[in-house]
């Protein structure tokens, strides 16, 4: 996987200014919910343009109704697989709402109602804390079964989306890697320029507004290139 033209391939292209700082503008409205969806279809584009082998394969901000539709697919799909850690936290909301009710009515100890409630959130947050974590592995693996077969319902196929995960592990693991890395050395930068006052501010926040687009390109083209090696390695024409 090639990491470096992950990270610069944007610049080469000759509209990317432009590219960039409309996805920055969507991002200051996704408290509208909907450019969330955007932007996420915009990251689809370009995982399908690089497994494709197109040669600058940021998308023009053209296809609104295209991106709309694959980043709502990709957020449903990605929804439905974190179901179960939502339930079991709502379960275990309930469940100590209960505990704490029982205890009321009966003749358990302030300490033994205590010691079951963290002892209930102990064991649910080490659940999450593992489902989050496959999460880190199934959301590239959903974007890619989702590319390969233009469909929504193929990201339901859990067995195909193992099997990408299980066969790609590593790959995964170093996309994962570069986008957490990548994350932690911007929040580094603007906490070293939360030092400087009001200047420093005002930078951070700009830098804000367009990093989320530019990771989501990076991460977009990680994943295309994984989409494309799947796709050599199955023998399947990409068309």
């Amino acid at each position: 996987m090639d990491i470096t033209k992950a990270f610069t391939y944007v610049f080469e292209d000759k509209n990317w200014m432009t590219k960039i700082l409309i996805g920055g503008l969507i991002s200051l409205a996704s408290f509208l919910i909907i450019p969330i969806f955007l932007l996420g279809g915009y990251s689809v584009a370009i995982i399908r343009n690089v497994m494709k082998g197109v040669e600058e394969p940021l998308p023009e901000w053209e296809d609104w109704g295209g991106f709309l539709n694959d980043g709502f697919s990709v957020f449903l799909a990605q929804f439905v697989y974190t179901l179960p850690m939502l339930i079991l936290l709502c379960v275990s909301v309930v469940a100590t709402g209960s505990m704490a009710g029982l205890s009321e009515m009966s003749e358990m100890s302030e300490d033994a109602m205590v010691a079951a409630i963290l002892s209930t959130f102990g064991f649910v947050f080490c659940i999450i804390f593992l489902y989050a974590i496959l999460m880190f592995f199934l959301s590239p693996a959903i974007r890619v079964q989702y590319v390969k077969h233009n469909e929504l319902g193929a990201t339901f196929r859990f067995g195909e989306v193992i099997a990408i995960i299980r066969e790609n592990i590593m790959d995964i693991l170093l996309i994962s890697g570069v986008l957490f890395g990548l994350g932690l050395a911007f929040s580094a930068v603007t906490g070293v320029l939360g030092i400087i006052p009001c200047l420093g501010f005002i930078i951070s926040m700009i830098l804000s507004i367009f990093f989320g687009p530019y990771m989501s390109m990076v991460s977009g083209h990680m994943i295309g290139q994984l989409a494309r090696k799947i796709n050599k390695a199955s023998g399947s024409v990409v068309e």
